[in-house]
């Protein structure tokens, strides 16, 4: 079976399980903890251990978990699907971000940016009617010099010193160092 199709699935189950169980936003959590450590436990998945010693590995990695998580990582170790996990996690965090109208986007700033600018960007994503929430992800790169680079979905708005100083060059490049009004 097609691995892309069965990660799905299981993400699908395990969203619509954890959603029936109102334990969706800690699997959510769970689901990116556990994927933040997958990397430290890649040597573990792949060997023959017991159902046990691989739910207590889970457990170390992940303390506290909640039952619906623990629960679903019980089932995937028993039709051992562990080493499909990544994307399962993947996929889990996508489904349910599109079950909850929840979008990404990524502000690049030269430095930390106010909460009146998060918001307004926030507000502007929101009136967009695209989602019911917005998860901005802040990164900070002096090498655009100033203002920001907010990116959602597939639109990217670009209001940063770097890209007006690359449009100026590329004027006087053009005009044969013309005079520009």
């Amino acid at each position: 079976m097609n691995s892309g199709l069965l990660a799905k699935r299981y993400a699908a189950a395990l969203e619509q399980y954890s959603s029936e169980c109102s334990q969706g936003e800690q699997c959510l959590g769970d689901a990116r903890r556990l994927l933040a450590a997958l990397p430290s436990l890649g040597d573990y998945l792949g060997k023959p251990l017991q159902a046990p010693s691989k739910m207590e590995i889970f457990r170390k990695a992940v303390p506290g978990m909640c039952t619906a998580f623990e629960r679903f990582l019980s089932l995937v170790v028993a039709h051992r699907r562990e080493t499909g996990l990544r994307r399962i996690l993947t996929s889990f965090i996508a489904e349910y971000k599109r079950v909850r109208g929840i979008v990404d986007a990524r502000l690049t700033v030269a430095s930390e940016p106010s909460e009146q600018l998060l918001e307004r960007l926030r507000k502007m994503t929101l009136a967009s009617g695209e989602a019911n929430s917005v998860d901005i992800e802040v990164e900070i790169d002096p090498g655009i010099i100033g203002g920001f680079v907010y990116k959602v979905a597939d639109r990217r708005l670009d209001a940063s010193v770097r890209r007006q100083i690359n449009d100026l060059k590329k004027a006087f490049e053009t005009n044969n160092n013309k005079r520009i009004i």
